[in-house]
């Protein structure tokens, strides 16, 4: 018998996994616990869903299954629960560089985990050190950076695609937290450009 047939009660499983950061990580996650005889849900990064109850055998059984693969599960409540907002925010920047709609933030993290934004943000800011609000900002930045330095995409389709209202908002935001401006990072891309040629 699978293990997912020794389950009794049935409801959804949510479990947060560290170390997840692309497409192919998620296929093996859903793999390894397919492999393993569950019922997979719904998997994306940081975060899978499992039909059944899960005993603490089994539960160390995916633990240790996941860490061959080089990653690792979460299990205390308020660690897994920030991880898993971490997760709902690269999910929705890449989203936005997919050109996917977008819609507030602060209100997808409020419906996604069925509480108030505020505490979760006092939750998170206990957690990590730093504001919800700051680290969304910091994130953003950094895709800012990889656009940036990676792409040819104009200062306007940027601001839009990672959150912000104008390519002034985006410039004073990068100003102030990091120092410099975002034409600092264009000219790594051109200089990077210049060197291909040269070596090519």
């Amino acid at each position: 018998m699978s293990m997912a047939g020794q389950q009794s009660t049935i409801h959804e499983a949510p479990l947060a996994i560290r170390g997840m950061v692309c497409t192919r990580c998620i296929q093996v996650v859903r793999q390894d616990l397919e492999r393993l005889g569950f019922t997979v849900s719904e998997v994306r990064l940081g975060h899978v869903r499992l039909q059944g109850r899960l005993s603490p055998v089994q539960i160390e059984l995916i633990r240790k299954t996941l860490e061959k693969e080089g990653f690792s599960l979460l299990t205390d409540a308020k660690v897994t629960l920030v991880h898993r907002m971490k997760a709902l925010i690269e999910q929705t920047l890449d989203q936005h560089d997919s050109g996917e709609p977008r819609g507030r933030l602060s209100e997808l993290i409020a419906n996604e985990f069925h509480a108030n934004y505020d505490a979760l943000s006092a939750l998170f800011s206990s957690s990590e050190g730093q504001t919800l609000e700051r680290y969304v900002i910091e994130r953003r930045l950094d895709k800012v950076k990889e656009l940036l330095v990676y792409t040819d995409l104009p200062l306007t389709d940027i601001a839009y695609q990672t959150g912000f209202s104008s390519v002034s908002h985006l410039s004073n935001q990068f100003k102030r937290l990091t120092g410099l401006s975002p034409s600092y990072f264009r000219t790594i891309r051109q200089e990077k450009q210049a060197i291909q040629q040269h070596t090519a």
